[in-house]
Protein backbone atom coordinates (compact mmCIF):
# COMPACT_ATOMS: atom_id res chain seq x y z
CA UNK A 1 0.00 0.00 0.00
CA UNK A 2 3.16 2.44 -0.26
CA UNK A 3 2.24 3.88 -3.18
CA UNK A 4 -1.39 4.10 -3.06
CA UNK A 5 -0.93 5.71 0.49
CA UNK A 6 1.62 8.58 -1.08
CA UNK A 7 -0.68 9.44 -4.07
CA UNK A 8 -3.87 9.50 -1.53
CA UNK A 9 -2.05 12.53 0.08
CA UNK A 10 -2.41 14.42 -2.83
CA UNK A 11 -6.17 13.07 -3.25
CA UNK A 12 -4.74 10.93 -6.16
CA UNK A 13 -6.22 7.77 -6.07
CA UNK A 14 -6.24 5.07 -9.35
CA UNK A 15 -9.67 3.63 -10.02
CA UNK A 16 -11.86 1.88 -8.65
CA UNK A 17 -10.14 3.13 -5.53
CA UNK A 18 -11.72 6.15 -3.95
CA UNK A 19 -11.00 8.14 -0.73
CA UNK A 20 -13.53 7.34 2.18
CA UNK A 21 -12.33 9.49 4.88
CA UNK A 22 -8.92 10.56 6.90
CA UNK A 23 -7.26 13.63 6.94
CA UNK A 24 -3.98 14.75 5.51
CA UNK A 25 -2.91 18.28 6.96
CA UNK A 26 -0.38 20.55 5.20
CA UNK A 27 1.08 23.36 7.15
CA UNK A 28 -2.22 22.95 9.38
CA UNK A 29 -4.50 22.62 6.64
CA UNK A 30 -6.29 19.72 5.77
CA UNK A 31 -5.98 19.15 2.06
CA UNK A 32 -9.21 17.33 1.97
CA UNK A 33 -11.59 19.86 2.92
CA UNK A 34 -9.84 22.73 0.36
CA UNK A 35 -11.31 23.50 -2.96
CA UNK A 36 -10.55 21.93 -6.08
CA UNK A 37 -8.59 25.21 -7.74
CA UNK A 38 -6.88 26.05 -4.11
CA UNK A 39 -5.42 21.93 -4.14
CA UNK A 40 -4.48 21.98 -7.63
CA UNK A 41 -2.42 25.42 -6.82
CA UNK A 42 -0.68 23.70 -3.52
CA UNK A 43 -0.26 20.28 -5.45
CA UNK A 44 2.02 22.04 -8.31
CA UNK A 45 3.71 24.64 -6.07
CA UNK A 46 3.58 23.49 -2.34
CA UNK A 47 3.88 19.82 -3.20
CA UNK A 48 6.03 18.13 -6.00
CA UNK A 49 5.74 14.71 -6.99
CA UNK A 50 8.06 12.22 -9.44
CA UNK A 51 6.47 8.88 -10.64
CA UNK A 52 8.00 5.60 -10.97
CA UNK A 53 7.94 5.68 -14.77
CA UNK A 54 9.38 8.77 -16.78
CA UNK A 55 8.38 7.89 -20.37
CA UNK A 56 4.59 7.50 -18.90
CA UNK A 57 4.28 11.04 -17.22
CA UNK A 58 6.51 12.94 -19.93
CA UNK A 59 4.81 14.20 -23.10
CA UNK A 60 6.17 12.84 -26.34
CA UNK A 61 4.80 15.84 -28.21
CA UNK A 62 6.55 18.49 -26.39
CA UNK A 63 10.23 19.35 -25.32
CA UNK A 64 11.70 18.38 -21.63
CA UNK A 65 12.06 22.07 -21.72
CA UNK A 66 8.50 23.48 -22.53
CA UNK A 67 7.28 21.08 -19.84
CA UNK A 68 9.22 22.32 -17.06
CA UNK A 69 7.71 25.94 -18.36
CA UNK A 70 4.77 24.84 -18.44
CA UNK A 71 4.51 23.49 -14.81
CA UNK A 72 6.73 26.78 -13.89
CA UNK A 73 4.34 29.25 -15.54
CA UNK A 74 1.23 27.76 -14.06
CA UNK A 75 2.23 28.41 -10.31
CA UNK A 76 4.51 31.54 -10.59
CA UNK A 77 4.46 34.57 -12.84
CA UNK A 78 7.63 34.97 -15.29
CA UNK A 79 7.78 35.53 -19.03
CA UNK A 80 8.70 32.92 -21.11
CA UNK A 81 12.34 34.16 -21.29
CA UNK A 82 12.68 33.72 -17.28
CA UNK A 83 10.50 30.69 -17.42
CA UNK A 84 13.16 29.44 -20.25
CA UNK A 85 16.42 30.26 -18.22
CA UNK A 86 14.73 28.77 -15.13
CA UNK A 87 14.56 25.86 -16.80
CA UNK A 88 18.06 25.71 -17.63
CA UNK A 89 18.89 26.52 -14.43
CA UNK A 90 16.55 23.47 -13.14
CA UNK A 91 18.94 20.67 -16.03
CA UNK A 92 21.63 21.97 -14.30
CA UNK A 93 20.80 21.65 -10.41
CA UNK A 94 20.06 18.31 -10.93
CA UNK A 95 22.97 17.49 -12.71
CA UNK A 96 22.23 17.20 -16.59
CA UNK A 97 25.53 18.00 -18.55
CA UNK A 98 25.12 20.50 -21.73
CA UNK A 99 21.26 21.89 -20.25
CA UNK A 100 21.17 24.77 -22.85
CA UNK A 101 21.22 21.64 -25.32
CA UNK A 102 19.09 18.93 -23.54
CA UNK A 103 16.43 21.93 -22.93
CA UNK A 104 15.28 21.34 -26.21
CA UNK A 105 15.28 17.29 -26.28
CA UNK A 106 12.25 15.23 -26.25
CA UNK A 107 11.72 12.70 -24.00
CA UNK A 108 12.31 9.74 -26.47
CA UNK A 109 15.77 11.71 -27.34
CA UNK A 110 17.33 11.20 -23.53
CA UNK A 111 17.88 8.49 -21.21
CA UNK A 112 15.88 7.04 -18.91
CA UNK A 113 18.44 8.42 -16.06
CA UNK A 114 18.16 12.13 -17.63
CA UNK A 115 14.14 11.35 -17.95
CA UNK A 116 13.95 10.46 -14.22
CA UNK A 117 16.30 13.70 -13.86
CA UNK A 118 13.67 15.90 -15.75
CA UNK A 119 11.19 14.90 -13.24
CA UNK A 120 13.09 16.13 -10.38
CA UNK A 121 13.75 19.25 -12.35
CA UNK A 122 9.62 19.62 -12.92
CA UNK A 123 8.91 18.42 -9.20
CA UNK A 124 11.50 21.24 -7.77
CA UNK A 125 10.97 24.08 -10.67
CA UNK A 126 8.16 25.86 -8.27
CA UNK A 127 10.66 25.05 -4.82
CA UNK A 128 8.20 22.76 -3.23
CA UNK A 129 8.09 22.18 0.77
CA UNK A 130 7.10 18.82 0.52
CA UNK A 131 8.72 16.16 -2.95
CA UNK A 132 6.62 12.89 -2.95
CA UNK A 133 8.96 10.66 -5.04
CA UNK A 134 7.33 6.93 -5.43
CA UNK A 135 9.77 4.26 -6.68
CA UNK A 136 12.05 7.14 -8.53
CA UNK A 137 14.69 4.31 -9.15
CA UNK A 138 12.45 0.93 -9.70
CA UNK A 139 14.16 0.55 -13.25
CA UNK A 140 17.33 2.18 -12.91
CA UNK A 141 20.67 1.00 -13.01
CA UNK A 142 22.78 1.09 -10.14
CA UNK A 143 25.15 3.91 -11.27
CA UNK A 144 22.49 5.76 -12.99
CA UNK A 145 20.63 5.16 -9.32
CA UNK A 146 23.18 6.90 -7.25
CA UNK A 147 23.58 9.40 -9.64
CA UNK A 148 19.70 10.16 -9.62
CA UNK A 149 19.41 10.05 -5.63
CA UNK A 150 22.53 12.24 -5.28
CA UNK A 151 21.19 14.94 -7.29
CA UNK A 152 17.79 15.00 -5.71
CA UNK A 153 19.23 14.86 -2.17
CA UNK A 154 21.60 17.64 -3.52
CA UNK A 155 18.71 19.67 -5.03
CA UNK A 156 16.48 19.12 -2.33
CA UNK A 157 18.81 20.44 0.18
CA UNK A 158 19.10 23.65 -2.48
CA UNK A 159 15.78 24.26 -2.14
CA UNK A 160 14.80 23.63 1.26
CA UNK A 161 12.41 20.97 0.31
CA UNK A 162 11.47 17.54 2.88
CA UNK A 163 11.27 14.37 0.72
CA UNK A 164 8.70 11.38 0.79
CA UNK A 165 10.63 8.31 -0.71
CA UNK A 166 8.40 5.39 -1.40
CA UNK A 167 11.20 2.47 -2.35
CA UNK A 168 11.42 -1.00 -1.04
CA UNK A 169 15.15 -0.95 -1.98
CA UNK A 170 17.07 -0.82 1.81
CA UNK A 171 20.26 0.25 0.20
CA UNK A 172 18.26 3.43 -0.80
CA UNK A 173 16.35 3.81 2.35
CA UNK A 174 19.86 3.38 4.34
CA UNK A 175 21.91 5.28 2.38
CA UNK A 176 19.12 8.30 1.77
CA UNK A 177 16.56 8.11 4.44
CA UNK A 178 16.34 9.82 7.77
CA UNK A 179 13.22 8.25 9.55
CA UNK A 180 11.81 5.21 8.07
CA UNK A 181 7.53 4.19 8.34
CA UNK A 182 7.04 0.88 6.79
CA UNK A 183 3.91 -0.47 6.02
CA UNK A 184 2.14 -3.87 5.62
CA UNK A 185 -0.89 -5.12 4.63
CA UNK A 186 -2.37 -1.32 3.66
CA UNK A 187 -1.40 -0.45 7.27
CA UNK A 188 2.00 1.70 9.03
CA UNK A 189 3.13 -1.22 11.32
CA UNK A 190 6.68 0.54 12.42
CA UNK A 191 8.37 3.81 12.39
CA UNK A 192 11.53 4.52 13.47
CA UNK A 193 15.20 7.07 12.54
CA UNK A 194 16.98 4.60 9.46
CA UNK A 195 19.17 4.03 11.83
CA UNK A 196 17.15 2.45 14.72
CA UNK A 197 15.47 0.70 12.32
CA UNK A 198 18.07 -1.15 10.82
CA UNK A 199 19.76 -1.78 14.32
CA UNK A 200 16.98 -2.59 16.13
CA UNK A 201 13.45 -3.53 13.94
CA UNK A 202 10.76 -4.00 16.13
CA UNK A 203 7.99 -5.55 14.17
CA UNK A 204 8.10 -9.24 12.83
CA UNK A 205 7.66 -8.12 8.87
CA UNK A 206 10.60 -5.41 9.63
CA UNK A 207 12.73 -7.80 11.30
CA UNK A 208 12.07 -10.07 8.24
CA UNK A 209 13.04 -7.55 5.43
CA UNK A 210 16.11 -6.79 7.50
CA UNK A 211 17.14 -10.21 8.04
CA UNK A 212 17.08 -10.72 4.15
CA UNK A 213 20.13 -8.75 3.62
CA UNK A 214 22.27 -10.48 6.64
CA UNK A 215 20.99 -14.10 5.34
CA UNK A 216 23.16 -12.97 1.81
CA UNK A 217 26.20 -14.64 2.01
CA UNK A 218 29.19 -14.53 -0.53
CA UNK A 219 29.12 -18.79 -2.28
CA UNK A 220 32.39 -20.68 -2.08
CA UNK A 221 34.67 -20.03 -4.94
CA UNK A 222 33.60 -23.15 -7.33
CA UNK A 223 37.60 -24.36 -7.95
CA UNK A 224 36.45 -27.80 -9.10
CA UNK A 225 34.23 -26.89 -12.05
CA UNK A 226 36.95 -24.62 -12.97
CA UNK A 227 39.76 -27.66 -13.34
CA UNK A 228 36.89 -29.74 -15.73
CA UNK A 229 35.94 -28.86 -19.24
CA UNK A 230 33.81 -26.05 -18.91
CA UNK A 231 30.54 -26.20 -19.66
CA UNK A 232 29.54 -23.52 -22.03
CA UNK A 233 32.74 -21.27 -23.52
CA UNK A 234 32.49 -19.05 -26.04
CA UNK A 235 35.48 -16.55 -27.65
CA UNK A 236 35.47 -13.76 -30.20
CA UNK A 237 32.04 -13.16 -29.60
CA UNK A 238 30.61 -10.49 -31.85
CA UNK A 239 27.43 -8.50 -32.24
CA UNK A 240 25.91 -5.26 -34.49
CA UNK A 241 22.63 -4.54 -35.24
CA UNK A 242 21.97 -2.57 -38.31
CA UNK A 243 20.35 1.03 -38.38
CA UNK A 244 17.05 1.77 -40.35
CA UNK A 245 18.17 3.95 -43.24
CA UNK A 246 21.59 4.13 -41.91
CA UNK A 247 24.97 2.77 -43.12
CA UNK A 248 26.30 2.85 -39.34
CA UNK A 249 25.42 0.09 -37.00
CA UNK A 250 25.20 -0.26 -33.07
CA UNK A 251 28.47 -2.14 -31.55
CA UNK A 252 26.23 -3.98 -28.98
CA UNK A 253 28.80 -7.24 -28.55
CA UNK A 254 32.68 -6.73 -29.28
CA UNK A 255 35.12 -9.51 -28.69
CA UNK A 256 33.57 -11.46 -25.86
CA UNK A 257 35.35 -14.21 -24.40
CA UNK A 258 34.36 -16.38 -21.62
CA UNK A 259 33.66 -19.71 -19.89
CA UNK A 260 30.91 -21.38 -17.67
CA UNK A 261 32.35 -24.27 -15.68
CA UNK A 262 30.29 -27.30 -14.33
CA UNK A 263 28.00 -26.69 -10.75
CA UNK A 264 29.40 -22.49 -11.69
CA UNK A 265 27.53 -19.17 -12.01
CA UNK A 266 29.09 -16.61 -13.76
CA UNK A 267 27.79 -13.27 -13.35
CA UNK A 268 27.16 -10.80 -16.20
CA UNK A 269 27.35 -7.01 -14.87
CA UNK A 270 27.25 -3.67 -16.01
CA UNK A 271 24.54 -0.87 -17.07
CA UNK A 272 22.03 -1.25 -19.44
CA UNK A 273 23.16 -1.04 -23.22
CA UNK A 274 26.48 -2.65 -22.00
CA UNK A 275 25.63 -6.08 -24.20
CA UNK A 276 24.59 -8.17 -20.80
CA UNK A 277 21.33 -9.49 -22.46
CA UNK A 278 22.41 -9.46 -26.24
CA UNK A 279 25.67 -12.08 -25.15
CA UNK A 280 23.24 -14.10 -23.41
CA UNK A 281 20.83 -14.66 -26.33
CA UNK A 282 24.00 -14.86 -28.43
CA UNK A 283 24.89 -17.60 -26.40
CA UNK A 284 21.86 -19.63 -26.96
CA UNK A 285 21.47 -18.64 -30.74
CA UNK A 286 18.19 -16.97 -29.99
CA UNK A 287 20.23 -13.88 -31.79
CA UNK A 288 22.84 -14.84 -34.49
CA UNK A 289 26.03 -13.57 -33.58
CA UNK A 290 28.42 -12.27 -36.60
CA UNK A 291 31.38 -13.76 -35.46
CA UNK A 292 32.84 -15.70 -32.26
CA UNK A 293 33.08 -19.40 -31.34
CA UNK A 294 30.41 -20.99 -29.37
CA UNK A 295 31.33 -24.23 -27.77
CA UNK A 296 29.06 -26.33 -25.41
CA UNK A 297 30.63 -29.14 -23.99
CA UNK A 298 33.89 -28.35 -26.22
CA UNK A 299 31.24 -29.14 -29.60
CA UNK A 300 31.76 -25.94 -31.36
CA UNK A 301 27.27 -24.88 -32.21
CA UNK A 302 27.53 -21.65 -33.71
CA UNK A 303 27.37 -22.52 -37.34
CA UNK A 304 24.84 -25.75 -36.73
CA UNK A 305 21.87 -25.87 -38.62
CA UNK A 306 18.35 -25.51 -36.85
CA UNK A 307 18.04 -28.93 -37.36
CA UNK A 308 21.77 -29.69 -36.21
CA UNK A 309 21.37 -26.87 -32.90
CA UNK A 310 18.09 -28.87 -31.73
CA UNK A 311 19.14 -32.01 -29.78
CA UNK A 312 21.44 -28.48 -28.18
CA UNK A 313 18.42 -26.77 -27.27
CA UNK A 314 17.06 -28.95 -24.49
CA UNK A 315 20.61 -28.54 -22.75
CA UNK A 316 20.51 -24.93 -23.05
CA UNK A 317 17.95 -22.74 -21.70
CA UNK A 318 16.88 -19.10 -20.24
CA UNK A 319 14.71 -17.80 -17.92
CA UNK A 320 13.64 -13.98 -19.01
CA UNK A 321 13.47 -10.63 -16.49
CA UNK A 322 9.70 -10.75 -16.84
CA UNK A 323 7.76 -13.93 -16.55
CA UNK A 324 5.22 -12.97 -18.76
CA UNK A 325 7.23 -13.35 -21.93
CA UNK A 326 7.47 -17.32 -21.47
CA UNK A 327 4.27 -17.89 -19.89
CA UNK A 328 1.09 -18.13 -22.34
CA UNK A 329 -1.74 -17.01 -20.59
CA UNK A 330 -4.25 -18.99 -21.69
CA UNK A 331 -2.81 -21.70 -20.77
CA UNK A 332 -2.82 -23.82 -17.40
CA UNK A 333 0.45 -24.32 -15.03
CA UNK A 334 0.53 -27.59 -16.16
CA UNK A 335 0.46 -27.01 -20.21
CA UNK A 336 3.31 -24.81 -19.53
CA UNK A 337 5.38 -27.74 -17.90
CA UNK A 338 4.44 -29.73 -20.36
CA UNK A 339 5.18 -28.05 -23.57
CA UNK A 340 8.85 -28.91 -23.02
CA UNK A 341 8.34 -32.03 -22.42
CA UNK A 342 6.20 -32.99 -25.66
CA UNK A 343 8.84 -30.83 -27.55
CA UNK A 344 11.75 -32.54 -26.33
CA UNK A 345 10.41 -36.44 -25.35
CA UNK A 346 8.21 -38.79 -25.73
CA UNK A 347 6.60 -39.34 -22.05
CA UNK A 348 3.21 -41.30 -22.28
CA UNK A 349 0.80 -39.51 -20.37
CA UNK A 350 1.23 -40.67 -16.87
CA UNK A 351 4.59 -40.15 -16.93
CA UNK A 352 4.50 -36.78 -18.10
CA UNK A 353 1.94 -35.85 -15.39
CA UNK A 354 4.58 -37.41 -12.98
CA UNK A 355 7.16 -35.22 -13.94
CA UNK A 356 5.14 -31.77 -13.97
CA UNK A 357 4.38 -32.66 -10.32
CA UNK A 358 8.25 -33.12 -10.17
CA UNK A 359 8.65 -30.21 -11.08
CA UNK A 360 6.36 -27.57 -9.71
CA UNK A 361 7.78 -29.52 -6.01
CA UNK A 362 11.48 -28.83 -7.15
CA UNK A 363 10.36 -25.13 -7.41
CA UNK A 364 8.37 -24.78 -4.93
CA UNK A 365 4.43 -24.29 -6.34
CA UNK A 366 1.52 -25.89 -5.21
CA UNK A 367 0.82 -28.48 -7.48
CA UNK A 368 -3.09 -27.58 -6.50
CA UNK A 369 -2.30 -24.90 -8.75
CA UNK A 370 -1.99 -26.67 -11.79
CA UNK A 371 -4.77 -25.98 -13.35
CA UNK A 372 -4.58 -22.10 -12.81
CA UNK A 373 -3.28 -19.50 -15.23
CA UNK A 374 -0.57 -17.82 -14.60
CA UNK A 375 -2.28 -14.64 -14.07
CA UNK A 376 -3.79 -15.86 -10.99
CA UNK A 377 -0.15 -16.86 -9.21
CA UNK A 378 2.09 -14.33 -8.04
CA UNK A 379 5.00 -12.68 -9.44
CA UNK A 380 7.64 -14.97 -7.28
CA UNK A 381 5.33 -17.76 -7.89
CA UNK A 382 5.20 -17.13 -12.28
CA UNK A 383 9.04 -16.90 -11.81
CA UNK A 384 9.10 -20.17 -10.36
CA UNK A 385 6.97 -22.05 -12.58
CA UNK A 386 9.47 -20.14 -15.20
CA UNK A 387 12.05 -22.35 -13.72
CA UNK A 388 10.59 -25.02 -13.90
CA UNK A 389 9.69 -24.68 -17.46
CA UNK A 390 13.52 -23.92 -17.89
CA UNK A 391 14.29 -27.27 -15.91
CA UNK A 392 11.49 -29.75 -17.39
CA UNK A 393 14.26 -30.75 -20.02
CA UNK A 394 17.16 -31.89 -17.79
CA UNK A 395 19.33 -28.64 -19.31
CA UNK A 396 22.86 -28.13 -18.48
CA UNK A 397 23.52 -24.56 -18.66
CA UNK A 398 20.40 -22.00 -17.79
CA UNK A 399 20.90 -17.94 -18.70
CA UNK A 400 19.33 -16.27 -16.32
CA UNK A 401 18.46 -12.72 -17.37
CA UNK A 402 17.41 -10.44 -14.87
CA UNK A 403 15.36 -12.74 -12.73
CA UNK A 404 14.90 -11.21 -9.77
CA UNK A 405 14.48 -7.15 -11.01
CA UNK A 406 11.18 -7.03 -10.75
CA UNK A 407 10.20 -9.01 -7.58
CA UNK A 408 9.37 -7.48 -4.16
CA UNK A 409 12.98 -8.08 -1.25
CA UNK A 410 11.01 -11.11 0.20
CA UNK A 411 9.84 -12.61 -3.41
CA UNK A 412 13.76 -12.18 -4.65
CA UNK A 413 15.14 -13.63 -1.87
CA UNK A 414 13.12 -16.61 -1.90
CA UNK A 415 13.96 -16.98 -5.69
CA UNK A 416 17.83 -16.72 -4.96
CA UNK A 417 17.45 -19.18 -2.39
CA UNK A 418 15.98 -21.83 -4.93
CA UNK A 419 18.75 -21.22 -7.42
CA UNK A 420 21.25 -21.76 -5.39
CA UNK A 421 19.41 -25.15 -3.98
CA UNK A 422 19.31 -26.11 -7.19
CA UNK A 423 22.38 -25.81 -8.27
CA UNK A 424 23.33 -27.76 -5.63
CA UNK A 425 21.19 -30.46 -6.10
CA UNK A 426 21.10 -30.65 -9.87
CA UNK A 427 25.00 -29.66 -10.79
CA UNK A 428 23.81 -26.78 -12.46
CA UNK A 429 25.58 -23.94 -14.28
CA UNK A 430 24.05 -20.24 -14.80
CA UNK A 431 24.88 -17.48 -16.67
CA UNK A 432 23.38 -14.90 -14.11
CA UNK A 433 22.88 -11.68 -15.97
CA UNK A 434 21.65 -8.31 -13.30
CA UNK A 435 22.81 -4.92 -12.14
CA UNK A 436 21.72 -5.63 -8.35
CA UNK A 437 25.29 -6.43 -6.66
CA UNK A 438 23.89 -7.43 -3.67
CA UNK A 439 22.09 -11.05 -5.48
CA UNK A 440 24.85 -11.37 -7.78
CA UNK A 441 27.39 -11.21 -4.60
CA UNK A 442 25.17 -13.77 -3.04
CA UNK A 443 25.18 -16.15 -5.88
CA UNK A 444 27.94 -15.61 -7.77
CA UNK A 445 31.29 -17.84 -8.30
CA UNK A 446 32.69 -15.66 -10.96
CA UNK A 447 31.98 -12.48 -12.28
CA UNK A 448 32.38 -10.31 -15.67
CA UNK A 449 32.09 -6.85 -15.68
CA UNK A 450 30.47 -5.13 -19.19
CA UNK A 451 30.96 -1.69 -20.22
CA UNK A 452 29.97 -0.68 -24.10
CA UNK A 453 30.14 -4.53 -24.75
CA UNK A 454 32.77 -5.45 -23.91
CA UNK A 455 33.90 -7.25 -20.93
CA UNK A 456 36.29 -5.26 -19.09
CA UNK A 457 36.93 -7.50 -16.11
CA UNK A 458 36.32 -11.11 -14.75
CA UNK A 459 37.07 -12.61 -11.58
CA UNK A 460 36.05 -14.64 -8.72
CA UNK A 461 33.41 -12.70 -6.50
CA UNK A 462 35.66 -12.50 -3.99
CA UNK A 463 37.97 -10.70 -6.09
CA UNK A 464 36.40 -8.66 -7.79
CA UNK A 465 34.29 -7.16 -4.30
CA UNK A 466 37.05 -6.83 -2.37
CA UNK A 467 39.86 -5.68 -4.92
CA UNK A 468 38.70 -4.40 -8.81
CA UNK A 469 41.13 -4.11 -11.40
CA UNK A 470 39.29 -2.00 -13.77
CA UNK A 471 38.46 1.61 -13.17
CA UNK A 472 34.63 0.67 -14.55
CA UNK A 473 34.45 -1.83 -11.91
CA UNK A 474 35.28 0.09 -9.04
CA UNK A 475 32.96 2.87 -10.57
CA UNK A 476 30.17 0.18 -10.47
CA UNK A 477 31.09 -1.20 -6.49
CA UNK A 478 31.63 2.83 -5.51
CA UNK A 479 27.45 3.70 -7.09
CA UNK A 480 26.24 0.15 -4.77
CA UNK A 481 23.76 1.60 -1.68
CA UNK A 482 25.30 -1.06 1.10
CA UNK A 483 21.99 -1.30 3.39
CA UNK A 484 23.97 0.60 6.09
CA UNK A 485 23.18 3.54 7.73
CA UNK A 486 26.37 4.18 9.59
CA UNK A 487 28.13 4.19 5.90
CA UNK A 488 26.13 6.43 4.39
CA UNK A 489 26.83 7.55 0.48
CA UNK A 490 25.47 10.97 0.95
CA UNK A 491 28.45 11.63 3.84
CA UNK A 492 31.15 10.34 1.82
CA UNK A 493 33.10 11.86 -0.97
CA UNK A 494 34.91 10.64 -3.66
CA UNK A 495 37.78 11.27 -4.47
CA UNK A 496 37.78 10.56 -8.06
CA UNK A 497 34.96 10.38 -10.61
CA UNK A 498 34.39 8.90 -13.99
CA UNK A 499 33.52 12.35 -15.76
CA UNK A 500 31.21 13.02 -19.12
CA UNK A 501 28.68 10.72 -20.60
CA UNK A 502 28.84 7.16 -22.38
CA UNK A 503 30.00 7.27 -25.57
CA UNK A 504 27.80 6.30 -28.17
CA UNK A 505 27.54 2.43 -28.87
CA UNK A 506 27.23 3.64 -33.01
CA UNK A 507 30.29 6.00 -32.55
CA UNK A 508 32.84 4.48 -30.71
CA UNK A 509 36.12 5.61 -29.92
CA UNK A 510 39.38 4.51 -30.78
CA UNK A 511 41.07 3.47 -28.17
CA UNK A 512 39.77 2.81 -24.20
CA UNK A 513 36.03 3.41 -24.50
CA UNK A 514 36.08 4.39 -20.76
CA UNK A 515 39.10 7.11 -21.61
CA UNK A 516 37.00 9.72 -22.04
CA UNK A 517 35.74 9.68 -18.71
CA UNK A 518 38.05 7.77 -16.60
CA UNK A 519 40.80 9.31 -13.87
CA UNK A 520 43.07 6.58 -14.45
CA UNK A 521 43.34 8.05 -18.49
CA UNK A 522 47.33 8.86 -19.05
CA UNK A 523 47.72 9.97 -22.66
CA UNK A 524 47.87 8.60 -26.34
CA UNK A 525 47.84 4.85 -24.77
CA UNK A 526 44.47 5.13 -23.24
CA UNK A 527 43.24 7.07 -26.07
CA UNK A 528 44.14 5.52 -29.14
CA UNK A 529 45.26 1.79 -28.64
CA UNK A 530 42.53 -0.61 -28.28
CA UNK A 531 42.62 -2.16 -25.00
CA UNK A 532 42.80 -6.11 -24.45
CA UNK A 533 41.32 -8.60 -22.12
CA UNK A 534 44.76 -9.53 -20.22
CA UNK A 535 45.75 -10.89 -17.32
CA UNK A 536 47.98 -9.52 -14.21
CA UNK A 537 50.80 -10.88 -12.71
CA UNK A 538 48.23 -12.90 -10.05
CA UNK A 539 46.17 -13.77 -12.92
CA UNK A 540 43.29 -11.71 -12.85
CA UNK A 541 41.88 -10.22 -16.48
CA UNK A 542 41.41 -6.93 -17.10
CA UNK A 543 40.81 -4.93 -20.57
CA UNK A 544 43.68 -1.67 -18.93
CA UNK A 545 47.13 -1.23 -19.90
CA UNK A 546 47.64 0.42 -16.58
CA UNK A 547 45.36 -2.39 -13.99
CA UNK A 548 46.80 -4.80 -15.43
CA UNK A 549 50.29 -3.66 -15.50
CA UNK A 550 49.80 -2.95 -11.37
CA UNK A 551 49.63 0.52 -11.22
CA UNK A 552 46.00 0.75 -9.97
CA UNK A 553 46.30 -1.65 -7.12
CA UNK A 554 46.48 1.11 -4.29
CA UNK A 555 43.59 2.70 -5.39
CA UNK A 556 40.01 1.45 -3.47
CA UNK A 557 37.14 1.06 -4.60
CA UNK A 558 35.30 3.47 -2.80
CA UNK A 559 37.52 6.21 -4.02
CA UNK A 560 35.54 5.85 -7.61
CA UNK A 561 32.09 7.00 -8.25
CA UNK A 562 30.09 7.47 -11.58
CA UNK A 563 28.96 10.86 -12.66
CA UNK A 564 27.19 11.81 -16.50
CA UNK A 565 24.89 10.05 -18.31
CA UNK A 566 23.97 7.82 -21.11
CA UNK A 567 24.59 9.21 -24.99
Amino acid sequence: GKSTAALSLLGMVRPPGRLVGGRVMFEGRDLFGLAAEEARRIRGRDIGLIVQNPRMALSPLHTVGEQIVNVYRAHNRATAEEARRHAIAMLKLVGINDPGRRVHAYPHEISGGMAQRVLIAIALSSKPKLLVADEPTSGLDVTIQAQFLDAMWTATRETGSAVLLVTQDLGVIANYCDRVVVMHEGAVVEEKSARDFFRAPEHPYSRAIVALQSERRPVAPASAARAEEPVLEVRGLVKRFPIRGSTKTVHAVDDVSLSIGPGETLGLVGESGSGKTTVGRCLLRLIEPEAGEILFRGQPIQSLSPAALRPYRSKLQIVFQDPQDQLNPRWRVRDVLAEPLDLHGALARPERDARIAELLDLVGVPIALSEARPRALSAGLQQRLSIARALATDPALIVLDEPTSALAPAARAGVVRLLRDLQARLGLSYLFISHDLNTVRYLCHRIAVMYLGQVVEIGTSQEVFARPRHPYTRALLAAHLTPDPTRRRVDRVATERLEGEIPSPIDLPTGCYLAGRCPAERGPRCRDERQRLLADAGGRLARCWRATGGELDAAAPHDFALIGEEA
